[in-house]
């Protein structure tokens, strides 16, 4: 746990340990621009186009989403999410960021992680006005997923340290 204080190590670390975060943040960010991309193609980032996308919508001839459809993606995301979420998350507790912003970014990745797979749920059974979640969660969860991977980004190519304090 001494890794994750408030001194930056990731600007410390040696060069392939740096490419090799690196490379994985940029999958990353790829991964989430295919994900914004397949938002806007399924719902056009909107409420309404996220309640039609849930719950069908006749005029557009969508079918509404089965429960095994739901439940098939929901065991999906509950596995893959928390994963990138404690992966780029842990690269973040690496950063020379406070403490109190550690938690709050790692506190609120996660949760916006529980909205996203409570979401579709809620759009389909409980009321179409909840797809407003759609959008600012996604919204929320996207800016955290940004901070998670361009400050680690930041803090390994840009953040100048002491040449005679890098880990050998």
């Amino acid at each position: 746990m001494r890794y994750f204080t408030n001194r930056s190590t990731l600007a410390r670390m040696d060069l392939n340990t740096k490419l090799i975060i690196t490379y994985f943040m940029v999958f990353m960010l790829a991964a989430s621009a295919f994900a914004i991309y397949m938002s806007w193609e399924r719902t056009r980032l909107s409420a309404a186009g996220a309640s039609a996308y849930y719950r069908g919508d006749e005029a557009r001839m969508m079918f509404p989403k089965e429960r095994l459809e739901l439940i098939e993606t929901t065991h999906f995301h509950l596995f893959i999410t928390p994963v990138i979420m404690l992966t780029v998350g842990h690269l973040f507790l690496l950063s020379a960021w406070s403490r109190r912003w550690k938690t709050a970014v790692i506190t609120s990745g996660f949760a916006y992680a529980a909205l996203d797979v409570a979401k579709p749920w809620l759009v389909r059974y409980v009321a179409p006005e909840l797809g407003v979640l759609a959008t600012i969660n996604s919204a929320l969860f996207g800016m955290t997923m940004l901070l998670c991977i361009l400050v680690p980004l930041y803090e390994i190519w840009f953040l100048q340290v002491d040449p005679t304090t890098r880990p050998h």
